[in-house]
């Protein structure tokens, strides 16, 4: 019982921490949308200015971040649910997601996550050149 019970809350731990990185992402965004006014020219220089780098800095703490919210909640269903050594398990299940993230981060995430960074402001750079062509 306690081993299905510990499988569940490794599964709750991925799906809060997943949660809680869309959460985080979304709310950087929504509070830099207000800086900006939700204008969205001021959004294409944001993007055009912004460093890759630095996104990528954003991602991996934004990571950390939903990992250690996400293994608080782990926290405290295991002791409710009587886990004897709950902190160390909770622990465990941080230590053993940042290894596997970690893994698949430096395997084919970080060059993904950049490409991809730098394909947005590649399409706003096109998307400005085709409107100040004459139609």
């Amino acid at each position: 019982m306690y081993a299905l019970l510990l499988i569940v809350i490794m599964g709750l731990k991925t799906l809060l921490c997943k949660g809680a990185a869309l959460g985080i992402f979304l709310l950087f965004f929504w509070i830099k949308g207000k800086q900006l006014q939700f204008n969205s020219d001021r959004w294409d220089d944001f993007f055009i200015s912004f460093p890759a780098k630095r996104a990528n800095r954003y991602a991996v703490v934004i990571y950390l971040t939903a990992a250690v919210i996400s293994s608080a909640v782990c926290y405290v269903v295991l002791r409710l649910a009587k886990y004897r050594y709950s902190l160390e398990i909770a622990v465990l299940l941080f230590a053993g997601g940042l290894i596997i993230t970690a893994y698949k981060w430096h395997t084919k995430g970080e060059d993904y996550l950049l490409k991809r960074y730098q394909e947005v402001s590649e399409t706003i750079l096109e998307k400005r050149e085709c409107e100040k062509q004459p139609k």
